[in-house]
């Protein structure tokens, strides 16, 4: 895929402009990271996404574990609550850190008050540890892959061994590569696997996936505006973790038509009542928001990255015909209003 030449400081200015969060950069340090409503928005569905995968990507059941347990206890509780009896199995623990540094290439770090580190550690006979990393790399890469704008970005460092190491640990990365046709090349850390053995049980290891919430948010708008020209404000966000999925506009070509007018709404509200039904989050539309002119509110959705709009007209209440825009494509399909929610649902989950 082509990409805009860029420098780091200019990716992360296009970052700071948008409207998913705010952080002040202090020369290579990115200190005060605060999300905004839509970033948060954001986080939720990453976050949703990352133990949706820790419960379906492996043959390895996992369990939720406690944040304020260790390890150890967090497995005696595992053990009583589910019965579990033998390996292999993961315990997922999200931990909040506090006054973290988290690297952002060679070069630049992040630093916050406050941050939120994702972790799934598996236990396993150590016979079948080996393959259980090697498998566990793809596919997180593949999680990576399938939500980005350039797939082509994302690879798996060499693997790195400390033979003095008592428990042998091995340690692998899956990184993303940005500004590759540039001087500014930087390679950004997004998951650490570890596998180690267990201390006093060699016939036992443990293999550990991180992944620091902040950093993979940044990492993700990084992907989605690299290829956009200087101008262009699209954020295209993957559907599958776009805070709305869809928004509702009314095109009314009368505005001196009340009638219509009142229709056109009744409408749009029964629709995102019958979307959020399905499970579809939908933008809510706000005073300032209905005043503006149909193309600023179709820019600002763009904005924060909602794939979808659907467009209603006068012609909607007379034949149930309405536009369904792609914030891609910037194109538009005719649907009919039996269509909803079924075939945008299809299209949001394909």
């Amino acid at each position: 895929m082509a990409r805009s030449a860029k420098t780091m400081i200019d990716l992360l200015h296009a970052c700071q402009r948008s409207k998913f969060l705010h952080f002040a950069l202090d020369n290579t340090t990115i200190r005060d990271l605060c999300l905004t409503p839509v970033g948060e928005q954001l986080s939720s569905n990453l976050y949703r996404k990352w133990s949706q995968l820790g419960n379906s990507s492996t043959t390895v059941p996992v369990f939720c574990g406690k944040s304020n347990l260790s390890l150890q206890e967090n497995v005696a509780y595992i053990q009583q609550q589910h019965k579990v009896t033998k390996l292999p199995f993961g315990v997922m623990v999200s931990q909040t850190g506090t006054n973290s540094t988290v690297a952002m290439g060679d070069t630049f770090t992040l630093e916050m008050p406050e941050t939120l580190e994702l972790g799934t550690t598996y236990l396993l006979p150590s016979a079948m540890a080996n393959q259980f990393l090697y498998q566990l790399q793809r596919q997180r890469k593949i999680w990576w892959m399938r939500l980005s704008v350039d797939p082509g970005r994302y690879f798996i460092s060499d693997m790195r061994r400390n033979e003095e190491d008592v428990s042998k640990t091995t340690h692998v990365s899956v990184c993303a590569r940005f500004l590759d046709r540039s001087e500014d090349r930087t390679e950004l850390e997004l998951d650490h696997l570890e596998l180690s053995l267990v201390k006093g049980f060699p016939s036992n290891a443990i293999v550990r996936v991180t992944n620091n919430l902040n950093r993979t948010i940044l990492a993700i708008l990084m992907d989605a505006l690299e290829c956009n020209a200087p101008s262009e404000e699209r954020i295209k966000v993957h559907r599958k973790i776009a805070p709305y999925k869809c928004a509702i506009i009314c095109q009314a070509e009368d505005e001196r038509d009340a009638a219509m007018q009142q229709d056109l709404v009744d409408l749009s509200k029964h629709l995102a009542y019958v979307l959020r039904d399905a499970k579809l989050t939908v933008h809510s539309n706000d005073a300032s928001f209905d005043h503006l002119q149909h193309d600023r509110q179709i820019a600002q959705l763009d904005q924060i990255g909602v794939p979808y709009v659907l467009l209603l007209n006068a012609k909607t209440l007379h034949t149930g015909l309405l536009q369904l825009r792609s914030r891609d494509t910037t194109l538009s399909e005719t649907i009919h209003l039996s269509d909803l929610p079924s075939y945008l649902a299809q299209i949001i989950h394909a």
